[in-house]
């Protein structure tokens, strides 16, 4: 992959994020042409790095889409840093329990209102493409449910040189963890919502809709970064190396 556009990707602050200020996210004028995308986002103690993961939402190339953010019931200002977001595509909704990522995931799924439906958690990041360029592999595919290759950074936010390529394929069952949930996208009109509501594994999750479609396709793009710390600014350094 080539570099990315400095215009597009927002440099990473050093500093944790504060709850007094949201950086401001640059980005070219994004494309509204196409399905809403409702994107889901657990978060539990977060406020550190989830602006971060957010502004790499903001920061799309592709404009249709609603944030919906599940704070399942942190300690910290990790809804402040959210509310202060003023664009009207992010939500969140607070938890009165803490339940755990699957709970809040769920949550965030029943309220979610678009065509397609796509996770994102808030410790990673997405590439400012992801959404457009998987809408239009998922398009050319005709599938229902698609994932993408993804990149690790260690615990000081650099890159430790395990990008996972994901197969161009899964086909009738699931063996490994490979999938990893901040890349795949599922179209709620050949898959039902109900069919994603989480109890235990991802794995079960990615079994069951491979169970309705059939097939699963892979993007061999790296559309995310996993594991990301936001106490190193060496965001643009790790695109750059994949």
């Amino acid at each position: 992959m080539g570099k990315v556009s400095s215009t597009t990707v927002k440099k990473v602050s050093a500093r944790k994020a504060s709850v007094s200020k949201v950086r401001k996210t640059r980005v070219k004028k994004p494309v509204f042409d196409g399905p809403l995308v409702s994107i889901v986002m657990p978060a539990h103690n977060a406020a550190d790095f989830i602006d971060d993961a957010i502004h790499s939402v903001l920061g799309q190339s592709y404009g249709n889409w609603e944030l919906i953010v599940v704070d399942d019931h942190s300690t910290d200002k990790t809804v402040e840093v959210v509310k202060q977001f003023k664009d009207k595509r992010v939500q969140v909704i607070a938890l009165k329990r803490n339940g755990g990522a699957a709970k809040a995931r769920n949550r965030g799924i029943r309220e979610a209102r678009g065509e397609y439906l796509a996770f994102l958690d808030a410790d990673d990041l997405w590439q400012p493409d992801k959404l457009e360029r998987q809408l239009a592999f998922m398009a050319k595919k005709d599938c229902a449910f698609s994932f993408a290759s993804y990149v690790f950074a260690d615990s000081k936010g650099r890159p430790n040189g395990k990008v996972v390529r994901v197969p161009e394929t899964i086909i009738s069952e699931f063996r490994n963890s490979m999938v990893m949930i901040s890349t795949t996208m599922f179209d709620t009109k050949k898959i039902s919502k109900k069919d994603f509501m989480m109890s235990g594994k991802l794995s079960d999750v990615w079994q069951g809709a491979l169970k309705k479609v059939g097939c699963g396709y892979g993007m061999r793009e790296v559309m995310a970064i996993r594991g990301y710390d936001p106490t190193v600014s060496v965001w643009k350094k790790i695109w750059r190396r994949v």
